[in-house]
């Protein structure tokens, strides 16, 4: 009986080895897997478009308003160039363009001849003060990172002052009283921008000229005054502008 078992137990061991064998043959044979691929460097976080929302800006403005009558020789009162402030704040309305509000002020003296607004005497300075407000468009163009040029045109609503002054006669010196009149203008001009502290300060510069309609108020009509011998004295009126020009250098405050 042990000799049964011992033959089966051999017969069941020598089918077993040939099926080890052929697995260990096939482990040998198989290709051995590629290595892994080392890790992917961290991806650095790509940086914003840098963009300009707004710009508020304060300059030194130049005005020179001429005189309707002066290019021909016509008019004996010519209002002088003035120097003032500017300011204004420009905002990004789609790419590429922007509007514009300014203000301006300036201030001078007129320094007519005599019989200038036909006066029997010899008038003296005439303090002017004149200022403007309005809205611009200006299609914008990028020269770099740093710079910018753009040209502008819009509409406004300005006024100048005339002050009270004195005039010099035979008879004795009397006063004319402070006018004023009021306008629309149109002005259209170029600028440039450079920033020289990189997203907060930028230098700007902008010329423009306007024409304006509309003139009204008392300094455009015939006055009077009263004479040193307590007479009424005929007073003619200021000429009206035929244009303005507007220089401007100041700085801009980038947001």
């Amino acid at each position: 009986m042990r000799g049964v078992i011992t033959l089966g137990a051999s017969f069941c061991l020598a089918l077993a080895m040939p099926t080890v064998a052929s697995a260990e043959e096939q482990s040998s044979e198989a290709p051995a897997a590629p290595p892994r691929p080392a890790p992917l460097p961290p991806l650095e976080p790509s940086a914003k478009p840098e963009s300009r929302h707004v710009d508020f800006g304060a300059a030194v403005a130049l005005v020179h308003r001429v005189a309707e009558g002066q290019t021909d020789g016509e008019s004996l009162v010519r209002y002088p160039s003035a120097l003032g402030v500017g300011l204004s704040a420009r905002v990004d309305i789609v790419r590429y363009l922007r509007a514009n509000l300014y203000v301006v002020r300036a201030s001078s003296e007129l320094d007519p001849s005599a019989g200038a607004l036909g006066l029997p005497g010899d008038p003296g300075p005439i303090p002017m003060t004149s200022y403007s407000f309005g809205l611009r468009l200006s299609p914008t163009l990028p020269l770099g990172p740093r710079a910018r040029t753009w040209l502008t045109v819009g509409a406004g609503w300005g006024r100048l002052e005339t002050g009270r002054f004195d005039v010099a006669s035979s008879a004795g010196s009397f006063q004319v009283r402070e006018r004023v009149f009021s306008f629309v203008e149109f002005p259209m001009g170029i600028g440039t921008s450079i920033e020289v502290v990189k997203n907060w300060l930028s230098v700007e510069f902008e010329a423009t000229a306007a024409f304006h309609v509309a003139q009204r108020g008392t300094a455009l009509r015939n006055g009077q005054a009263i004479d040193a011998l307590g007479r009424r004295t005929p007073v003619a009126a200021f000429p009206s502008i035929t244009a303005s020009f507007v220089q401007t250098l100041g700085l801009a405050l980038v947001l």
